[in-house]
């Protein structure tokens, strides 16, 4: 059977039709998220709710109700969605804001369980923590009775319970639940659904034209999650590679185009990953790569050699000179560079070009 976990963008009101035409009889356990942001300037429902928590604003609650209602309304799911939120907003505040936070993915799971007529089951109940630490054999022992003999069954992602209410995963934690459950239950197939094809060798939202990865290990998608690529949580990877349970990275909005298949084999492709991240005024940027480390150095120290390089922005560029360098390291199969500006679109241009 196959474990399946949606993240937010595909519990949308726009969305959510997606996830219905992907639910085949081979699935039996459906992980989601709060619902996510409907346009770029929108704000996602978790947000929302730490925001409720602080400000008790009944505009702020008004923008959390509206995100339900209107994806009950749009895809005429037949619930009580005031009720619902009447019941989730008498305990939005009387706990602590981890509660709070955990109410997005409660009301996802409930609403899309009734548009599945699939079984709700409670992920406090099932997901368990002691002191901040995940309890992972009761929380096995609780999914399997959570599902044992449940064609289909729909969970929160990111919260479990905790003596006295609820704790959270860190941001991304829905991925972390799915791997959770998929290994529980012995799923044959982790799949996580995001709005990007599978694992792109760097950012597509930044960088045109970036190829896909059709596979890798599960090594190398930990080495590239710990690196500031946003495809997976890292905590999501240790549960089903311990079952040797292949995790497929797909894009809902279009299931049969390219994905990524993780699994113990290692990838066939030479240039894994480009990613970055900023730590103050600095940005650090990785290249996860197969190549010899020679040839890597060579070709990175001839970039940096250049004090001026073009950065494409889509359909307009921007001149950085003078680049300030402030680290270079090479390990096996990683180079990491630490500048002053983002390099991400000018290195893959010479990293593509050159391999």
């Amino acid at each position: 059977m196959i474990t399946a976990k949606f993240g937010g963008t595909s519990i949308t009101a726009r969305n959510l039709y997606h996830l219905k035409e992907i639910i085949t009889p081979f699935h039996n356990c459906v992980v989601v998220s709060a619902v996510g942001k409907e346009h770029f300037a929108d704000t996602k429902t978790t947000d929302l709710l730490r925001e409720y928590f602080v400000t008790q604003s009944e505009g702020v609650w008004q923008q959390i109700g509206d995100k339900y209602r209107l994806l009950v309304e749009v895809n005429g799911i037949k619930t009580d969605v005031e009720e619902l939120l009447r019941d989730a907003k008498s305990r939005a505040l009387a706990f602590d804001m981890p509660y709070c936070a955990s109410l997005g993915e409660e009301l996802s799971a409930k609403i899309v369980a009734k548009y599945l007529n699939a079984k709700y089951v409670e992920a406090e109940q099932v997901v368990r923590f002691k002191k901040g630490k995940l309890q992972m054999r009761q929380t096995y022992a609780n999914a399997r009775k959570a599902f044992h003999g449940v064609n289909l069954g729909v969970i929160g992602g990111f919260y479990g319970g905790k003596d006295g209410g609820r704790e959270t995963f860190s941001r991304g934690g829905s991925d972390v639940t799915g791997a959770i459950l998929a290994a529980a239950l012995n799923s044959s197939l982790y799949e996580n659904w995001t709005d990007v094809n599978g694992v792109c060798v760097a950012n597509p939202s930044r960088v045109h034209g970036v190829d896909t990865i059709e596979s890798m290990s599960y090594d190398e998608m930990l080495l590239l999650s710990k690196s500031g690529a946003e495809v997976l949580h890292p905590d999501a990877v240790a549960p089903v590679e311990k079952k040797g349970i292949p995790i497929k990275i797909g894009n809902f909005l279009n299931p049969f185009g390219n994905s990524t298949l993780i699994s113990h084999c290692p990838s066939q492709s030479k240039l894994l990953s480009i990613a970055e991240k900023r730590l103050g005024d600095k940005v650090v940027t990785t290249v996860l790569h197969t190549y010899a480390q020679w040839q890597i150095a060579a070709v990175v120290s001839e970039f940096l050699r250049s004090h001026s390089h073009t950065v494409n922005f889509f359909d307009r560029s921007a001149e950085v000179s003078q680049l300030c360098v402030y680290d270079v390291e090479f390990q096996p199969s990683i180079a990491r560079l630490t500048t002053d500006v983002s390099i991400l679109n000018s290195l893959y241009a010479v990293l593509s070009s050159k391999f």
